[in-house]
């Protein structure tokens, strides 16, 4: 009886960990979609706001509840994030919306938010693909916008 109430304790636990760490994303997520829907409209300047609530939201991301892993995808994604903040060029902005994808798909992954889907595009990057997230099933293109809006695919429902 004691081995089944600390089984119980530590699932709740553990759930409780999992909600709290994804309501601590949820914010840097929304701003993420912001800058995300900016570059599909090809809009620097909004970008660079989103870029800039995305740096605060995350910010106040817990590190402390993170792997080691997770913590460089943290620091991945402000430091991206800060370069797309500085900057109107959408070009330069597109260029460091892939490393910030990258660190927000691994920081959605270990958190678990609410559903997200991992999109990609197989021409973006030069040719050698790249991802971001969405809070939309639709491909919506943010490394091409309306040049080649639907390019992509979803891979992966978080």
């Amino acid at each position: 009886m004691k081995t089944i109430r600390l089984t119980v304790a530590t699932l709740g636990l553990s759930l409780f960990s999992l909600v709290a760490s994804a309501q601590t994303t949820t914010p840097a997520l929304t701003a993420y979609y912001n800058v995300k829907d900016a570059l599909v409209a090809t809009d620097g300047a909004k970008a660079k706001a989103g870029a800039t609530a995305l740096v605060a939201a995350l910010g106040k991301v817990d590190a402390a509840k993170l792997s080691a892993t997770d913590k460089n995808a943290l620091t991945t994604a402000k430091t991206k994030a800060t370069v797309i903040s500085k900057s109107t060029d959408v070009d330069a902005q597109r260029e460091a919306f892939e490393g910030l994808s990258m660190g927000m798909i691994a920081l959605a992954k270990a958190t678990k938010p609410a559903k997200t889907y991992v999109q990609f595009c197989p021409m973006a990057a030069e040719g050698k693909g790249a991802s971001w997230l969405s809070d939309k099933r639709e491909v919506r293109n943010p490394y091409y916008g309306d040049k080649m809006l639907k390019c992509g695919s979803v891979k992966e429902e978080i």
